[in-house]
């Protein structure tokens, strides 16, 4: 039960197939090519999209193709931006040891991380000092610290 014209729904797909990939089948993803090839068999109108698309692959492959254009290459090398040399000794030593534009903000956030840093550490909260010795801090600094180890060990004497 085959009907006589191609639905607009295949008819747009067919034709969306054949702009984007040709009327070559081999071209056509391959999850395509059976449903593709089965609507030019079954369908005048989808031969006649068929035939439109290859007679527009066969005009393009006819057509020259463009030659490498070394003009055109120079011009856009010639428009693209230059890298700006210094003839000063000073600012030439300065752009080869930091090639990028600005140093002011790499410099600026170093010192506001430094400054920032320097400020924390000198204005702690005294309870960061002030903290209980446990036995066991006691006799681990005892035991690391001391120059001889005494019997004087919180923990009980040693026999």
């Amino acid at each position: 039960m085959t009907s006589t014209s191609l639905s607009s729904q295949d008819k747009t797909k067919l034709t969306f197939l054949f702009d984007c990939y040709g009327a070559h089948p081999h071209r056509w993803p391959e999850d395509r090519r059976e449903w593709a090839s089965n609507l030019i068999k079954q369908y005048p109108e989808a031969r006649m999209l068929r035939d439109q698309a290859l007679e527009l692959d066969n005009f393009l492959d006819k057509a020259p193709a463009e030659p490498n254009s070394s003009h055109l290459m120079h011009e856009i090398l010639a428009q693209a931006p230059q890298k700006k040399y210094h003839q000063d000794l000073k600012t030439n030593l300065l752009c080869q040891l930091w090639p990028f534009e600005s140093i002011w903000r790499p410099l600026s956030a170093l010192t506001t991380a430094g400054l920032f840093g320097i400020l924390l550490g000198t204005s702690s909260p005294s309870f960061l000092y002030n903290q209980d010795v446990t036995e066991i801090e006691s006799a681990y600094l005892e035991f690391s610290l001391g120059d001889s180890f005494s019997n004087n060990f919180p923990e009980g004497e040693i026999d």
